[in-house]
């Protein structure tokens, strides 16, 4: 019988000396005042969360700043946009371990109406990978259907391919999720986000994170702020608005915090095992983290290795830092948020913010935490 009781939950009671885990306490020293003077100094963000795991251990622990409601603690939720990304594709890959649905199969076996206007062809795996053909053409006029999952979702399987499926990698930005969440919905019965609820938040014990913000949370939650291009602006605008923050957007909706987000994480590292309970196989795992695509991505015009539902390490991918390799996995959201494991090392960083970079200070963000983190090692 399998012994799920040697992986120990995460205690987030107090944070372990860095030597306990074989990490230099003056790199998690360096690391901890980049994090502050990213906040006070350079005052890129006005509130932020950073946790760093090493072998299931918690290294660093810090909630650092001020939002109208108060001073940040462990407990603020963040949007996570594109995070979200990562939760929705493991519920998928939760229904093909199950045999619930199959890789390679149609979309349209599982949603017919999606199979039209060049779509036919688009399978499950497509989908994963961007590849559904699309990427996210009408998205500002898509936007006032957020709120309302039937009125968005027919929208989107009357959308035109712009690509034969499987022939060009181009990021499905909202899409993604609404064709994945309605994929789940037919195949389970229940909203995407009860079943990524009873599937894996409740079993994990992940009380601060919804995919659907609930009303009464609205007044917790960081608001966002920005003053970079107007393409930003509007974007924060957008996402402030209670309608959008509170509307079901499996690509881009996730709220929680940085010690949720780790946790998360810290299964993916346990094989699936987490507070004595299996949520995902190991070999489910490894096909998620699987290296699907590596090239130019169409949308991002810029390169990329996916996963199948995660990015992964090493080439272009500076954002995790020069450590990581093809085996590092994890999930970015637009200009703020950011989650990454690496297995060969044990280290699962996460952090979250409120405010909105344009895409070149944003990597540089995300990048410096990142190599404070490999340079602690």
């Amino acid at each position: 019988m399998e012994d799920l009781t040697s992986v120990q939950p995460l205690d987030f009671s107090s944070e372990i000396p860095a030597a306990d885990v074989g990490m230099r306490p003056e790199g998690i020293a360096a690391l901890a005042t980049l994090f502050e003077e990213q906040v006070t100094r350079q005052r890129l963000h006005p509130a932020a969360q950073l946790v760093v795991l090493r072998d299931g251990r918690v290294v660093l622990d810090r909630a650092l700043g001020q939002l109208e409601q108060g001073p940040v603690t462990p407990e603020t939720p963040f949007l996570t946009f594109s995070v979200s990304k990562v939760f929705t594709g493991l519920c998928i890959h939760r229904l093909i371990e199950e045999g619930r649905v199959a890789w390679d199969a149609p979309v349209a076996t599982y949603w017919p109406e999606f199979g039209c206007k060049g779509k036919e062809k688009a399978t499950i795996r497509h989908v994963l990978l961007h590849q559904a053909g699309i990427p996210a053409p009408g998205v500002q006029r898509q936007v006032w259907l957020w709120p309302f999952w039937g009125a968005v979702t027919r929208s989107v399987a009357r959308l035109r391919a712009e690509f034969e499926p499987g022939t060009q990698t181009a990021y499905h930005l909202v899409n993604y999720g609404f064709i994945l969440g309605e994929v789940i919905r037919r195949v389970t019965g229940s909203s995407m986000d009860s079943y990524l609820h009873q599937t894996f938040l409740a079993p994990l014990g992940l009380h601060r994170t919804w995919m659907r913000l609930p009303r009464s949370r609205m007044r917790e939650a960081a608001r966002l702020l920005s003053d970079e291009d107007p393409w930003i602006s509007r974007s924060v605008a957008l996402f402030n608005r209670s309608t959008i923050r509170r509307a079901l957007l499996p690509a881009t909706s996730l709220h929680s915090t940085a010690r949720d987000l780790a946790t998360f994480f810290q299964m993916l590292l346990n094989g699936g095992i987490y507070g004595g309970q299996r949520v995902l196989k190991p070999e489910t795992i490894a096909a998620a983290t699987a290296l699907g695509y590596d090239g130019f991505d169409g949308f991002l015009r810029t390169h990329m290795r996916w996963g199948h539902g995660f990015i992964l390490g090493g080439g272009t991918a500076s954002e995790m830092g020069r450590g990581s390799t093809v085996r590092t996995f994890g999930g970015f959201g637009m200009s703020s948020c950011m989650v990454w494991a690496d297995p060969d090392a044990g280290v699962i960083v996460a952090f979250t913010c409120n405010r909105l970079l344009e895409s070149r200070r944003s990597a540089q963000r995300w990048a410096a935490i990142s190599e404070a983190v490999w340079d602690s090692l």
